[in-house]
């Protein structure tokens, strides 16, 4: 028996485990969207990690948390947000109009995110 738990012990010791690892959590401003106008505004917790095959991100603000999924062992998979197929894409920053094609070296934008039936969508931008 204790052959069979030093076999064991040595096993899981040498098999990978899953990690999540938490970053610091950021404070920023996120905003949420209706119908694609703008809805709210609030300063908000932004906190991110990483583990088991994706990268996460929980924006808190407004009293509620919406949680993301960015999988990275499949990146053909859609993100989802909260538990729902997401979309996503950006906004300027000073008059909040969706950018198309990619990010500009030095241009001001927000990261956005939205779920694919348009009922959720939020974006965020760090504070300084």
């Amino acid at each position: 028996m204790k052959k069979l738990l030093a076999i064991a012990a040595a096993l899981a010791a040498l098999s990978p485990a899953a990690e999540a690892r938490p970053y610091p959590d950021r404070l920023g401003i996120c905003y949420q969207f209706k119908n694609g106008e703008f809805a709210s505004r609030a300063p908000c917790v932004i906190s991110t990690g990483y583990g088991a095959g994706a990268q996460y991100m929980t924006l808190t603000f407004n009293g509620k948390e919406y949680y993301a999924e960015y999988p990275n062992i499949r990146p053909n998979m859609p993100p989802t947000l909260d538990d729902k197929p997401a979309l996503e894409y950006r906004r300027d920053t000073s008059f909040l109009d969706i950018l198309k094609g990619k990010a500009i070296e030095g241009e001001e934008y927000m990261s956005c995110i939205k779920t694919k039936d348009g009922k959720l969508d939020l974006c965020y931008a760090y504070g300084s």
